[in-house]
């Protein structure tokens, strides 16, 4: 429903890095891809992707936001019947609800909408003009063009979806609008089984964004774990707050995360496999406690056909209408987690980007777990993709290298990476910035073969952004993303 309230104004992998010249970066991204991605740019679902083509990691549908569900307001880029190595994660994934509430005496609050595709720049435009095989790090919104002082406006003129490919992270990114705020909407899917569901909130002109706000937006994942395993269970889910226990709700509930320092995050797990995803607030979004507005900030629910909505008739979001949380039992059901990011606008900057979203990481029991098949705190945190074979400690490392994704990322102060190499030989881990400029040198030196190494990255000195880091050695090179948000 697009309105607004008390205010007059409508709302209206693998690549590898190759060495530049000196004088010009150090270093820029290969431009060759290995994912196969169909697009039909009216259909009602736009299209498939298989990263890589050959032997998918990641295997998904996605829906352009024009097309995508929760009709009339739509539901961003959704992604749908995604596969992490030939299981089973999601049904549908997607953002059904987003709105904003303004400071007293500013411009009310709104019920925003996730259909209105907005321009932005990207390179690899196919001819059918919605889909875009972009150059890593070429991908174009008002958030990237804000962020570099810029004022405002769309960055360009496609409108659809441009994935990116880089060394060990595929990502789909989507520009919307809503009068004028700009929404950047990605996933970014990992080697390593990581989701990271990014949203962003930008404006286009200084109408009213010039007053303090908050942005809320409501992740609808529909989780159907291991659907179709033999060994698999029902979905459970849990929250967990480390020092304080594990609770398990058995009927449908609405939660908020308490205290940042409890470190509290939730998870859905298949009984029978003893794997599933946890899923941990960003530090972005532990910011922004919940308030009468916002009301809460995750809500498991029994799945319902074609519900993808609350019904509310105002700005704020209704989870205790029918069909959402409403005290039905989430035993042997289908189960839809809802979770909410969110930021603050502060006043006078129009011009700021705010980014939100939660990590997705999975688990898989190693033997943690207890006898009686109930979870324990070290099973939540083994960090295993949901495979019988995935890389142990001392296990064969086919690519001479292994550079692990940064945990947590994003991330608002320091992060840690771990990398190891087939062969004795000498590495160093370099640092880079969007541009490809050489910012630090993280470690350097000769390094055992099969040896883990953890590296921590200290953002505390740097600005917000995307940065690389680069592992260099002697016969093997990889790289890894990462965003710091402060």
């Amino acid at each position: 429903m697009r309105h607004a309230l008390l205010c007059s104004i409508a709302a209206l992998g693998l690549l590898l890095i190759t060495a530049a010249p000196a004088h010009a970066q150090d270093f820029t991204f290969s431009s060759g891809t290995t994912y196969n991605a169909t697009a039909n740019c009216s259909a009602p679902v736009t299209g498939h992707v298989d990263w890589p083509a050959d032997n998918p990691i990641w295997s998904f549908d996605y829906v352009r936001p024009r097309e995508s569900s929760n009709s009339p307001d739509g539901s961003g880029l959704e992604i749908l019947n995604v596969y992490y190595r030939g299981f089973l994660v999601f049904k549908r994934a997607h953002t059904p609800i987003i709105n904003v509430e303004y400071d007293p005496g500013g411009c009310g609050c709104f019920r925003d909408w996730n259909d209105s595709e907005a321009g932005f720049a990207a390179t690899g435009i196919r001819a059918n003009g919605c889909f875009a095989d972009s150059s890593p790090g070429t991908v174009t919104t008002t958030c990237e063009s804000n962020q570099a002082g810029g004022s405002g406006g769309d960055t360009g003129n496609f409108r659809g979806v441009a994935i990116e490919e880089y060394d060990d992270e595929l990502v789909l990114t989507t520009h919307m609008s809503a009068g004028w705020y700009r929404y950047r909407m990605r996933w970014h899917f990992y080697r390593d089984g990581r989701i990271w569901p990014e949203y962003s909130f930008s404006a286009a002109t200084a109408t009213c964004t010039d007053e303090g706000h908050r942005h809320h937006v409501y992740y609808r994942f529909d989780f159907d774990l291991l659907e179709g395993q033999a060994a698999g269970g029902e979905d459970q889910v849990y929250e967990i707050t480390p020092g304080n226990g594990i609770t398990r709700f058995t009927q449908e509930v609405q939660r908020t995360w308490g205290d940042p320092a409890d470190g509290t995050f939730w998870a859905v797990r298949d009984a029978g496999l003893r794997a599933g995803y946890r899923i941990t607030p960003s530090p972005e979004d532990l910011l922004l406690p919940v308030d009468s507005f916002s009301k809460l900030d995750m809500m498991a629910v029994k799945y319902v056909p074609g519900d993808f909505g609350d019904d509310s008739v105002g700005c704020a979001i209704n989870p205790t209408r029918s069909q959402l949380v409403s005290g039905e039992s989430l035993v042997n059901q289908d189960v839809v987690v809802w979770y909410r990011a969110s930021a603050f606008h502060e006043a006078g900057n129009p011009w700021e980007c705010d980014i939100v979203g939660p990590t997705l990481e999975p688990f898989l029991n190693d033997g943690r777990g207890r006898a009686d098949g109930e979870p324990t705190l070290e099973e939540f945190m083994t960090n295993s993709p949901i495979r019988a074979d995935a890389r142990t400690e001392g296990g064969a490392i086919p690519d001479g290298f292994e550079l692990e994704g940064a945990r947590p990322n994003p991330f608002d102060a320091t992060t840690t990476v771990r990398f190891r190499v087939a062969d004795a030989q000498q590495v160093a881990i370099v640092l880079y910035d969007a541009l490809g400029r050489r910012v630090q040198t993280l470690y350097e030196g000769m390094t055992e073969a099969e040896a883990f190494q953890t590296v921590q990255i200290d953002g505390t000195s740097l600005p917000s952004g995307t940065y690389t880091v680069v592992l260099e050695g002697t016969t093997v090179r990889g790289s890894t993303r990462i965003v710091l948000v402060k």
